[in-house]
């Protein structure tokens, strides 16, 4: 039977639906608190599959070929991240000095050599091992 008009029908899960409305609108911390997870959780993982695996447009036709490329670009998004913690770690380890800890390395470097310098200075000055003697004879 065809009808003149539109109807839209609740969801079987409305209830719910309202009850999580009732609670955000009841309690502005937390809603803010579920929108700071949300952007932490979820939104990167869907600005990745829209922007770079290709889930702007879906052009298929049919559900079925729909949900093939959904999973496909969902199993592209899991290996890529799941490749990530399997990588080989580097057999030359690399340590990151900061600005201030090069400064204070150097400084030290810089005293240890003049303490250095003295020290040899005044052991070759004090030894006649190390004075030459001419002979003139």
């Amino acid at each position: 039977m065809k009808t003149n008009f539109k109807k839209i029908d609740d969801s079987i899960h409305k209830e719910l639906y309202d009850k999580m409305h009732q609670k955000l609108t009841q309690n502005p911390e937390y809603a803010k608190r579920m929108v700071k997870v949300r952007s932490k959780t979820v939104e990167p993982v869907l600005g990745t599959l829209i922007n770079f695996l290709n889930m702007k447009r879906v052009n298929t036709r049919g559900i079925q070929q729909a949900n093939k490329h959904v999973l496909m670009a969902a199993m592209t998004y899991n290996l890529k991240k799941y490749l990530k913690f399997i990588a080989k770690k580097p057999k030359s380890q690399a340590q990151v000095v900061s600005i201030n800890q090069g400064k204070v390395n150097t400084s030290l470097k810089v005293t240890f050599l003049k303490l250095k310098l003295t020290f040899l200075s005044l052991l070759f000055l004090n030894n006649n091992i190390f004075n030459p003697k001419l002979n003139l004879d």
